[in-house]
């Protein structure tokens, strides 16, 4: 991470929040960085909305690809790379989903197993409200070189590639 550098996350909702949370604070895994809710493929980035960034902010992009969707994404990566305080625009492609991502990186079979839910639809309020989210990643055996590892051919083939790897750590 360079001196003076700044990085701001555009997730896609409080689920990618909580875990950006926990990979930036809890597991030091990856660079920190202020983190805010905001679906960069289905709503479009303003110039108001840009007003807070610092200079030279690195803006890391993280979404979903089970869409398919790509026209307001290339919209806003083409927004950001014009504005005078962002450094540079960083892509982190979910393949499909969050739920993919960790089902790929940690021991389990169904998404409800990493926080012991009923269902896999309690999965993610259980989630959000738990405080030791990190210790049940941990106890899955989470991989983290196996997180936001993948890429998806729709996306690749527009110019959207995974950079997750700008801003993972060395060490955890």
């Amino acid at each position: 991470m360079a001196k003076n550098r700044y990085y701001h996350y555009f997730v896609e909702g409080q689920d990618e929040e909580k875990v950006v949370q926990v990979l930036k604070t809890d597991l030091r895994c990856i660079v920190p960085g202020k983190v805010q809710v905001f679906n960069v493929i289905e709503q479009k980035l303003t110039k108001m909305r840009l007003m807070s960034l610092k200079p030279d902010t690195v803006v890391v992009l993280v979404f979903d690809t089970d869409t398919g969707k790509t026209a307001t994404l290339l919209d806003n990566i083409r927004f950001l790379k014009t504005a005078a305080n962002v450094k540079e625009v960083l892509c982190v492609t979910q393949v499909k989903n969050l739920e993919d991502e960790l089902m790929r990186s940690c021991d389990i079979k169904q998404i409800r197993e990493l926080t012991g839910s009923r269902s896999n639809k309690d999965y993610k309020h259980d989630m959000r409200g738990d405080s030791h989210f990190y210790q049940k990643l941990k106890n899955r055996n989470f991989r983290f070189e196996a997180f936001w590892n993948s890429t998806d051919k729709t996306f690749q083939e527009k110019g959207i590639r995974n950079d997750a790897y700008k801003i993972k750590c060395d060490k955890i």
